[in-house]
């Protein structure tokens, strides 16, 4: 599978001042795979260390962090000689299980910068004491499941994929033949979503042409997958916790599914937990579903100006899913309303969610992520705004082709931005109208805002 991870990878691997790499997400996004297929194809040789599957290799790291001396057990264990000649990848899988070995990376960066070192982590879990984190010692990037940029790399032949990729650096050469086979493969996407297990499960039984049967093994493969998340809740969390968290959790989709052709609104807390009705009473769940990566936090301001987190309060906030595949599983979204395009109450909230994830999923830089908000003032609502090189820009989300937008003209007028950004049903358009310029966009090409 094609990943752009595999950009940042190669970014990091020949940085000067190099160090050990933690690649964060939720599981089931394929960080293992990626990070395997990187040291495959890099260098001579792996030296892989799952810390859930291999429990003892919880004992080397529970003394002294001399690094020589871990390097020397860990050869031990595996039987092989570990050479530091920047030709062999040290890959630290499950670290999350073993605080001391993340400790450790502070003393393999300081001590051993020649080795190069990652390490996977999943969120769930990761709720460690400041002490053990190796602060300013380590490079983080956070994973996210595959954006529909990949999904099209993976799943469309090359010359597809060049069109695509096309189209990205220049919307209006797309044509109306690759707009309708992309928008088709985008309601694949909004059914499989981007777990390489639920995509690799539809491919396997026909994709496109594999027709209903095909989209109804991914579907069960999502409910194998979502019902893990739901084991990994209630191991991680405690049971009377994991209960909470998993309510919250479950909760996300029937709110989001009330919007009933209107944008989402701020998450509300009252009876999504019996006897809690406040933000304090939830933000327990609610923070530990966003660090299991579980989750998207978005925050609402009601004024813009720079920089936008000044006017947000912490208590209020949408919260999507992480993976629009989970989300219509957890629905039980019928198949034939994806594909007709006929969500009905489902529509907006449905697109709403697939941009959410793509723009944070297209960050530019895993050292400059992208910050998103959505915005509401009186009446008007805008989906969702961020920052970039070119100032605030407001993105509204229109779920067919009807592009009218109330909303987006009040914020016009309010704050005159350079440029507004309506993502559709419609083929690519620019056009300028009193000095801002507006950009009309197929909601498939939401992870390309960042580089537009």
């Amino acid at each position: 599978m094609k990943r752009s991870i595999n950009f940042h990878l190669d970014h990091w691997l020949h940085q000067l001042d190099r160090k050990p790499l933690i690649v964060l997400g939720a599981r089931q996004i394929g960080k293992t795979y990626s990070l395997r297929e990187f040291g495959a194809t890099k260098f001579t040789k792996v030296h892989e260390f799952n810390f859930q599957s291999n429990r003892k290799l919880h004992k080397i790291f529970s003394g002294d962090l001399d690094t020589k001396r871990i390097i020397r057990e860990l050869e031990f264990v595996s039987d092989t000689s570990i050479v530091p000649n920047g030709q062999e990848l040290i890959f630290f899988d499950e670290i999350q299980e073993c605080p001391e070995a993340l400790t450790s990376l502070k003393y393999f960066c300081e001590n051993l910068p020649e080795i190069p070192l990652v390490a996977a982590g999943s969120l769930l879990g990761l709720h460690l004491a400041p002490s053990s984190f190796p602060v300013g010692k380590v490079d983080i990037f956070h994973m996210f499941p595959m954006s529909f940029q990949e999904f099209v790399e993976t799943t469309c032949s090359e010359r597809e994929s060049a069109v695509f990729r096309e189209g990205i650096i220049k919307p209006k050469s797309l044509s109306e033949v690759a707009h309708e086979k992309f928008w088709l493969l985008f309601k694949c996407y909004l059914i499989t979503g981007g777990l390489p297990e639920s995509i690799t499960t539809w491919q396997k039984l026909g994709g496109v042409g594999g027709g209903v049967k095909a989209f109804a093994g991914t579907r069960e493969k999502l409910a194998t997958i979502i019902t893990s998340y739901m084991a990994d809740i209630s191991k991680h969390a405690g049971k009377i916790n994991g209960m909470h968290i998993e309510r919250v959790w479950k909760h996300i989709p029937q709110q989001l599914a009330a919007a009933v052709d209107e944008a989402t609104g701020r998450f509300k807390f009252k009876d999504v937990v019996a006897g809690t009705n406040s933000y304090r009473d939830l933000i327990g769940p609610i923070d530990w579903l966003q660090k299991a990566g579980l989750v998207l936090n978005v925050p609402i301001c009601h004024s813009i100006a720079s920089p936008i987190g000044a006017y947000t309060k912490h208590n209020i906030f949408k919260l999507y899913m992480f993976d629009c595949g989970v989300l219509g599983a957890m629905l039980s979204m019928p198949i034939k309303t994806v594909m007709d395009f006929d969500f009905g109450s489902y529509k907006g909230f449905y697109a709403e969610n697939f941009v959410a994830q793509e723009i944070l999923a297209g960050s530019p830089s895993p050292a400059n992520p992208i910050t998103l908000h959505s915005w509401s003032e009186g009446r008007a609502e805008i989906e969702f705004i961020f920052e970039s090189d070119t100032g605030i820009t407001p993105v509204e989300v229109k779920s067919g082709n009807r592009i009218r937008a109330k909303s987006l003209k009040s914020y016009v007028v309010r704050y005159t931005p350079k440029q507004t950004v309506i993502l559709s049903a419609r083929r690519p358009s620019v056009s300028i109208q009193n000095n801002v310029k507006l950009i009309n966009l197929p909601l498939y090409f939401a992870g390309a805002l960042n580089s537009l």
